[in-house]
């Protein structure tokens, strides 16, 4: 049994799917199935049952799950406290980010740590702000940028930046606005809202339900970067923070801050690993990249928040 073998038992029991399994772990999945089905050899039992809509642990894949976990845990401790006693970073570090933040923020700490300490290696992983929170409080991430939202069991999050909610039009239809826009001013836009798993409509309707009930919706999706993909083929006008309009869609994408709502982002950790060297790096990275970003006025919708902010869920 190799080791190998238990991450991709533990990545498709999380995943309840060996199709998302194998997306996360990014290995093909015919590949996937095969080392299962020889791990399920090996310990002699069927650990999964497959149906229609994916796959459920068998009693015997609870067990095995149980176990699974104890061991990557240990392994992962291991491997930080090798690091964390060398002189230099080693050893390899998980980080995620949902789509619409990662160009902004994660890229650039990732890049400039990867120089920086050549003997450490950087995972990335995108996902929604749900999936990496929950990702975190399991122990398969290390650092995630995720909304400041609800908070999970054992996650730590350091608020990191307040941004406004945008109405993402077209650049050449800037004009047809001032220079923020309130949320009446949007009844009879066709809009295109982030509706999964976090429900931005949702959050309208919980501030101005009469409002929200004029509201023409024609899409709602799962990720704030295909609201910027949308609006860009003429689909209508998004509802989306500012972070998605990166300097690659600068010509053909603006954006008008939408006064009273507010989006917040924050570095996530499993409490239990926020001591280590390397994630305190990763922090003070990330911290000091909005810092420089908002004093430049790169980030123009962007406020840092209030000091002292940390808190343990």
């Amino acid at each position: 049994m190799e080791l190998r073998q238990i991450r991709y038992f533990k990545a498709v029991a999380d995943a309840s799917s060996f199709v998302r399994g194998a997306y996360y772990l990014n290995v093909a999945q015919p590949a996937l199935s095969r080392s299962i089905a020889k791990l399920e050899d090996e310990v002699g039992q069927a650990l999964f049952v497959r149906h229609s809509t994916g796959v459920s642990l068998t009693d015997a894949g609870e067990r095995f799950y149980r176990r699974a976990t104890g061991i990557l845990d240990s392994v992962k401790q291991l491997v930080d406290e090798m690091a964390t006693e060398d002189s230099d970073f080693t050893g390899t570090i998980a980080l995620g980010a949902p789509q619409s933040i990662h160009a902004k923020l994660l890229l650039p700490v990732m890049a400039g740590f990867l120089a920086r300490y050549p003997g450490c290696r950087v995972d990335l992983i995108q996902g929604s702000s749900s999936y990496l929170r929950d990702r975190i409080a399991a122990g398969d991430l290390d650092v995630a940028l995720i909304s400041n939202s609800a908070s999970t069991s054992g996650v730590m999050m350091t608020p990191l930046v307040n941004e406004n909610f945008c109405l993402v039009c077209p650049r050449e239809r800037r004009g047809e606005f001032a220079d923020t826009v309130s949320v009446p001013d949007l009844v009879g836009l066709p809009l295109v809202l982030v509706g999964y798993p976090q429900s931005t409509l949702a959050y309208l309707e919980a501030a101005y339900p009469e409002v929200t009930r004029k509201l023409v919706v024609r899409s709602e999706v799962n990720s704030s970067a295909l609201v910027g993909d949308l609006v860009e083929r003429g689909a209508g006008f998004g509802i989306a923070p500012s972070c998605v309009i990166g300097p690659e869609r600068a010509e053909r994408l603006s954006f008008v801050p939408i006064a009273g709502l507010q989006a917040s982002w924050a570095i996530a950790t499993q409490w239990n690993r926020q001591g280590l060297r390397a994630i305190r790096e990763i922090h003070e990275m990330l911290l000091s990249l909005v810092a420089d970003q908002v004093a430049a006025g790169e980030w123009p919708t962007a406020r840092l928040p209030e000091a002292g902010d940390t808190h343990r869920a």
